[in-house]
C-alpha cells in the first residue's frame, strides 16, 4: 500500500463523505470511489458501510484508520529527520508551475536568483495544471508550486498565499469581429461563447470573470473544452469564440490569436505561491523569490496596460 493511498483513505475516514473528501483532495467522486474499492481489495475486507446519513467505518476501517494515522505521522517524521540530516549538497527542491506564460516574467529571473542563493541545491521542475500541482503538494510529491487562479483555500498541510494580482485579457481569432478593437468591455462579450479550460483541470479559475459579469448584469456562456494553451487557441479559432486569460499570456508567442485588453473595471486575477507546511529553508526561499518576481511582473503589466 502506497503512502498516498493511505492518506487518501484517512481523508475519507475523517469526512465520512465521498463528496466532501473528493472536494478536499481535488479528485472526482468516481475516481475516489475506485480508489477505496482498490484499498478494500488490498485489505481483503470492506472499510466502509453506507447508511442514509453517510458512510460509517467498519471494524477493519477503524483499525486501518488508527494504525494508518500512526504510520503517516511516522513517515512524515522520518522524512523531516532525513531532510535535516542531509548535507546541503544533497538538498532537492521539487517545484511545479502551471504554464509557460509565467516563464519569461517570473520563472526565469526567479530561478536565476535562487541558483545564486543556493548553488548546491538541485531544483527539480515540472509543468502541470494547477489542480494537479495542488494535489501533488498535498500528497507530498512537491515542495513548492506556482498556481494560477483557482480554489486553494483549504489544502491540509499546504500554505497558500497570493503572489500577485494582474488584469485579464480577451483572446480572439484574427478574423473575429472584435479583433480590430484596441480594447473590449464585458458588455461586448455578452453574446460571445467563452472558450475555457476544462473544469477538472482548473476548478474555480473563472470565478473572478463570472463575478465581474454578474456585477454588469451579464450571464456568460462558458464552454470548458481545453486542457492546455495551444488547445485553447485552436478552439478559439475553430469556434470563433473568446478566451479570458491573465495578461501574462502575452509573453507566449502565438500568431494565431489576438490579445485584447479589457476595459475597466476589467477582471483582475491572482497567482498563488504554495508550499508544504514543513518545507525546507531552501524551499521557503524559493517561495519568497517567486513572490517577489511575481509582484514585479504584475507592476510591469499594469504599467504596460
Amino acid at each position: 500500500m502506497e503512502l498516498r493511498h493511505l492518506k487518501t483513505f484517512l481523508v475519507v475516514a475523517e469526512t465520512l463523505n465521498i463528496s466532501a473528501a473528493a472536494r478536499r483532495l481535488h479528485v472526482s467522486q468516481p475516481a475516489l470511489s475506485r480508489h477505496i474499492h482498490l484499498l478494500e481489495h488490498q485489505v481483503g475486507h470492506p472499510l466502509f458501510v453506507r447508511h442514509r446519513s453517510g458512510l460509517r467505518l467498519t471494524a477493519t476501517g477503524m483499525t486501518l484508520r488508527d494504525y494508518g494515522l500512526k504510520a503517516v505521522d511516522a513517515a512524515e517524521t522520518a522524512l523531516q529527520h532525513a531532510r535535516g540530516a542531509g548535507s546541503k549538497e544533497g538538498t532537492v527542491v521539487r517545484f511545479g508551475y502551471y504554464g509557460i506564460s509565467v516563464w519569461e516574467n517570473i520563472l526565469a529571473p526567479a530561478i536565476e536568483e535562487f541558483g545564486r542563493l543556493h548553488p548546491a541545491v538541485t531544483l527539480n521542475m515540472v509543468e502541470e495544471s494547477s489542480v494537479h500541482l495542488a494535489a501533488d503538494l498535498q500528497a507530498g510529491q512537491l515542495d513548492v508550486a506556482l498556481l494560477g487562479e483557482g480554489d486553494y483555500r483549504a489544502l491540509p498541510g499546504v500554505v497558500t498565499e497570493i503572489a500577485c494580482t494582474i488584469p485579464s485579457l480577451a483572446v480572439v481569432a484574427p478574423e473575429h469581429p472584435l479583433a480590430s478593437r484596441r480594447a473590449v468591455s464585458l458588455a461586448d462579450l455578452r453574446d460571445e461563447e467563452i472558450i475555457g479550460f476544462k473544469h477538472q483541470d482548473a476548478p474555480g479559475k473563472y470565478r473572478p470573470f463570472l463575478e465581474a459579469c454578474r456585477a454588469e448584469g451579464i450571464t456568460p456562456r462558458v464552454s470548458h473544452v481545453a486542457s492546455i494553451f495551444p488547445e485553447l487557441c485552436v478552439a478559439v479559432r475553430k469556434r470563433r469564440g473568446v478566451a479570458i486569460l491573465s495578461a501574462f499570456v502575452r509573453a507566449v508567442s502565438h500568431p494565431g490569436v489576438v490579445f485584447l485588453p479589457l476595459k475597466p473595471p476589467g477582471v483582475p486575477v491572482s497567482l498563488y505561491t504554495a508550499h508544504a507546511a514543513r518545507a525546507s529553508a531552501a524551499a521557503r526561499d524559493l517561495v519568497r523569490i517567486l513572490a517577489g518576481h511575481a509582484q514585479q511582473a504584475a507592476r510591469d503589466t499594469f504599467r504596460a496596460k
